[in-house]
């Protein structure tokens, strides 16, 4: 199914919303949107904002205490073993297979110090995770170059874990993964124009590859305004 809105649709629909929004709160001067011009208070912001996490982490103990249970299992399996875990420094390794599993685990990873600040060892794990991500010059496989879902997968992950994680960052950290992250969400937006992903609805990837490089975006935009 191919339609006539080339180069990431969704950010298409996005505009008419945010135009849709605007309009009401021209008529309603009381309405709130803090999506519109980026107004976010610094991070984390994508999925909460600051304000909130302490009723995160009281919830986390109490109403959703069976899940919180789920992600500090998961965690302290990555802790045990953390080599088999962390990305490989070498480009060569991480290109060489399917490696969407490294984005995946960082966005849990970086909820639970979220949840549990106390755990250094774990704050430290995720540190050195970023690290070894933004030290690939590709989040690309190797043998699949044409199939951005693994560098969406990554890039939604580092995204992430940068709001969640951002005040535990040094500020040279904090520079070079925001440069890993303009990099990345550059790319999918210039794939957007000449992959199928980019302009067809019923795509399998397209909703993958746009809620990166939506993710990626917001991150940029919270910089600018911050």
């Amino acid at each position: 199914m191919r339609t006539h809105t080339r180069g990431a649709p969704s950010v298409f629909f996005i505009h008419v919303v945010c135009f849709a929004l605007i309009c009401s709160t021209d008529n309603n001067p009381s309405t709130v949107v803090p999506f519109v011009n980026a107004n976010y208070d610094n991070y984390p912001m994508l999925y909460f904002s600051r304000r909130e996490i302490q009723d995160l982490r009281y919830k986390a103990g109490t109403t959703h205490q069976h899940i919180a249970a789920r992600l500090v299992e998961a965690v302290q399996i990555m802790l045990s073993n953390s080599l088999e875990y962390l990305p490989p420094w070498d480009p060569k390794d991480f290109s060489a297979r399917w490696n969407e599993i490294y984005g995946n685990n960082l966005g849990a990873l970086a909820m639970f110090c979220i949840l549990y600040p106390d755990n250094v060892e774990a704050i430290d794990m995720a540190k050195d995770y970023m690290e070894r991500m933004a030290a690939q010059p590709s989040w690309l496989v190797k043998d699949a170059p044409w199939d951005e879902v693994p560098l969406a997968h990554s890039l939604v992950g580092f995204a992430t874990a940068y709001d969640f994680l951002y005040n535990y960052l040094s500020k040279s950290q904090q520079e070079k993964f925001l440069e890993v992250i303009a990099n990345a969400s550059g790319y999918m937006y210039e794939a957007s124009y000449r992959r199928g992903w980019g302009f067809q609805y019923l795509h399998n990837h397209q909703p993958t590859n746009c809620l990166a490089l939506l993710v990626g975006s917001l991150v940029l935009m919270n910089q600018e305004c911050g």
